[in-house]
């Protein structure tokens, strides 16, 4: 028996030019530690599989990180630490039938190691859940 598959694939990044700009404005933002994360919640149009989404996005600033080689190595970091532990927030959006759109601003001075984004990453991922969680229980009543 193998565990379930844990991939990035094309298909879970978030690169409509629309769909950012529209997170941006429109959509929920928390702090959680090294991290900004704006999200938004969807409700699925129809039961098909082909229709949920769960999309990410990661940024890191160029004006505090000037080396294209530390801004690439924190995405892959963040990159990394989503996709190993996404599997919870995928799962609750299933359950609810609902689709989210998501995009982590590292805002951290400095480059972290791996361990302290993935720290960051567990709690904003949990807090995410919670919030998927409440606008479920909110939409039921």
């Amino acid at each position: 028996m193998s565990a379930p598959r844990q991939s990035l694939s094309k298909t879970d990044r978030l690169k409509s030019y629309k769909r950012i700009r529209l997170l941006f404005a429109e959509g929920h933002k928390m702090k959680v530690q090294s991290l900004l994360v704006y999200f938004q919640l969807q409700p699925q149009i129809t039961n098909t599989p082909e229709t949920f989404h769960l999309q990410m996005g990661v940024s890191v600033g160029a004006r505090y990180f000037k080396k294209a080689v530390d801004r690439n190595l924190i995405k892959r970091r963040v990159r990394e630490a989503y996709r190993l532990n996404n599997t919870e927030v995928k799962k609750i959006l299933k359950e609810q039938k609902l689709g989210m759109d998501v995009f982590f601003v590292y805002t951290a001075p400095e480059v972290l190691l791996y361990k302290q984004i993935e720290t960051s990453m567990q709690k904003a991922l949990q807090q995410l859940t919670d919030k998927i969680n409440h606008f479920s229980n909110s939409k039921a009543e």
